[in-house]
């Protein structure tokens, strides 16, 4: 009987989520969900009650909080987005898409909404304006650090707090070092190596980046690519190549280059 009434309850979950109504669907499974103060909606504080009370309905919870916060990102209701998707967080820990998108959301959209609030970019001091995009960004990499010590799929969420770095608070030595990270994991994209060594380089930090690339080049990207990864030792030759360096330090010439 007990699995019976799971069913009914999981049944009646997805058809409130498909509803015509979305703040319909809300109502419907908000009473399945404990009141939470900031503390719980934390990852460490949060997490063992939310699976421990809701089970195996908690990545159904996550979707459904997720799905809300979207209504209220819409509507720039930013107290309400961030919390529920902080939630979805906390329900599906292991969920990459939600860490990136919350960190996103964060990150890029938050700081602009709030200097509409306070009157638009043509009325605030860009100063001002430059504080919150750096007080965002700054929250929204703490979040992508947290996820990425739990999701299964560290290494976008660290490309994304690279990008926050570099792009919000203008510290290439720091983007470098998320890159570097993202580069390092096991499901590294194929682009991280590069922006780390390119990050690096524009920051200053040239015959750094370039033992770096070259080392993670020969240990790595030679072998993880069938195709010996020709673009990074192009990269790397032009590093070689304004750096002046003898022949004897730079990589050996391979057998397929022309």
């Amino acid at each position: 009987m007990s699995q019976v009434r799971a069913l009914w309850a999981v049944g009646t979950v997805l058809l409130a989520a498909a509803g015509a109504s979305t703040d319909r669907s809300w109502a419907a499974v908000r009473p399945c969900i404990p009141e939470l103060g900031p503390r719980q909606l934390e990852l460490g504080a949060g997490q063992g009650v939310m699976l421990g009370v809701l089970g195996g309905l908690r990545t159904v919870m996550a979707d459904v909080s997720w799905l809300r916060s979207y209504v209220l990102w819409e509507r720039k209701d930013q107290a309400g987005s961030e919390a529920l998707m902080r939630l979805a967080c906390t329900l599906d820990p292991h969920a990459r898409y939600f860490w990136e998108q919350t960190g996103f959301a964060v990150g890029l959209d938050m700081a602009n909404w709030e200097i509409r609030r306070r009157g638009g970019y043509a009325k605030l001091p860009k100063e001002i304006q430059d504080h919150l995009f750096t007080t965002y960004a700054r929250k929204a990499i703490a979040i992508l650090d947290e996820g990425a010590r739990v999701s299964r799929s560290r290494a976008p969420l660290l490309i994304v707090a690279g990008q926050l770095a570099e792009m919000k608070l203008k510290d290439l030595r720091l983007a470098a070092a998320y890159y570097r990270t993202a580069a390092e994991c096991d499901d590294a994209p194929w682009y991280a190596a590069r922006f780390s060594a390119r990050t690096l380089w524009g920051a200053g930090d040239r015959r750094e980046a370039y033992d770096w690339f070259k080392a993670h080049w020969l240990s790595t990207l030679r072998i993880r690519y069938q195709d010996k990864a020709p673009d990074d030792l192009a990269e790397i030759r032009m590093m070689e190549d304004a750096l002046l360096l003898p022949l004897a330090v730079r990589v050996p010439r391979q057998p397929w280059e022309r």
